[in-house]
């Protein structure tokens, strides 16, 4: 009797399991993901600080940076231990993915702002802002690295391998170019 019942047990727990994923990552994945995209709103916000402003370089990585996956890393503390195993480590890799995509068109799309506006700015020839010696573009940059670095950290504190999130690595490539900028920083 208790073989059975374990048998039928078993069976029920198979067939349910695509409504467990499904319900999974339609409430948890979509929620947690619209979540963490809120702070990304913040990069646009990264040019203006340093736009005609005379600030110093940056030094460290921008405050809405650490706020991007504290959801996820939020639900991860206290729920991991009643994550249906089915359900694997995929969901984090998914909400990771989507927002690291949604980062990196937003960084994107500020970088393509940035150097139309040095552009505009070198035929003026008032492109150099001298405070430390780098133009507010290479500033921005800079910091653009920064968040970079502080986000892939994070990320990596979840668990997840940074180098199999696409958004990431693409985000990586779009922010490799300052990191020569980020170590003449670190040799002064």
């Amino acid at each position: 009797m208790r073989a059975l019942a374990s048998n039928v047990l078993m069976e029920s727990s198979h067939e349910i399991s695509p409504v467990v994923s499904h319900s999974w990552n339609a409430l948890i994945v979509d929620n947690l993901t619209s979540q963490c995209s809120v702070p990304l709103s913040a990069v646009k916000g990264v040019a203006a600080t340093y736009r005609m402003t005379n600030r110093p370089p940056p030094t460290q990585a921008s405050p809405f940076v650490a706020t991007i996956l504290r959801p996820l890393k939020d639900f991860d503390s206290s729920y991991s231990s009643r994550t249906p195993p089915q359900i694997g480590d995929d969901w984090k890799y998914q909400i990771i993915g989507t927002v690291s995509t949604k980062y990196s068109v937003a960084v994107e799309e500020l970088i393509a702002t940035v150097k139309r506006t040095e552009e505009a700015l070198k035929s003026r020839k008032t492109r150099r802002m001298m405070a430390g010696g780098m133009s507010d573009g290479e500033k921005v940059k800079l910091q653009l690295y920064l968040d970079h670095r502080e986000f892939r950290s994070q990320v990596e504190e979840l668990g997840v391998d940074a180098e199999s999130v696409e958004g990431l690595v693409k985000l990586g490539q779009l922010t490799q170019e300052a990191e020569c900028l980020f170590l003449q920083s670190q040799s002064k």
